[in-house]
């Protein structure tokens, strides 16, 4: 699998290339998609209901779909995850789940990397926080 995979650091790998260069490689891969997403930091809500702005972008220069989700950090409850988002697409506004009463959240966004044909290629996570406000 890893011979035709669509990712060259699993190529390099079966190709029998030292696992730090594979890694390498990998981190590499990663990084550039990484610096493909934007995303607001912090997440302003009137109250628990409200649309949330998250504005998040995934460029047209990413390999990349990804699926992202925000993670509430001190219990690991899974507020929002998207669909697949292709590259050059994004997402503006979404509702978070949970019973978030007023105040601040801090919270984990992953974004889980996908090649055209779906196969899984990596993750990447960032801090960010959910403000409620009422």
């Amino acid at each position: 699998e890893y011979e035709t995979s669509e990712l060259l650091w699993k190529r390099k790998y079966a190709e029998g290339e030292a696992v730090e260069k594979v890694r390498d490689y990998r981190n590499q891969e990663l990084e550039k998609s990484r610096n493909c997403l934007t995303m607001e930091k912090e997440l302003y809500l009137e109250d628990a209901t409200a649309l949330c702005e998250l504005r998040f972008s995934n460029a047209l220069e990413n390999s990349f779909s990804c699926v992202i989700s925000i993670i509430r950090d001190s219990t690991g409850e899974t507020l929002y995850e998207s669909g697949l988002i292709e590259p050059g697409f994004s997402i503006e506004t979404v509702y978070l789940s949970g019973a978030l009463k007023k105040g601040t959240y801090p919270c984990t966004v992953l974004a889980r990397f996908f090649t055209k044909s779906g196969e899984y290629a990596g993750e990447t996570a960032w801090k960010v926080v959910v403000i409620i406000k009422n």
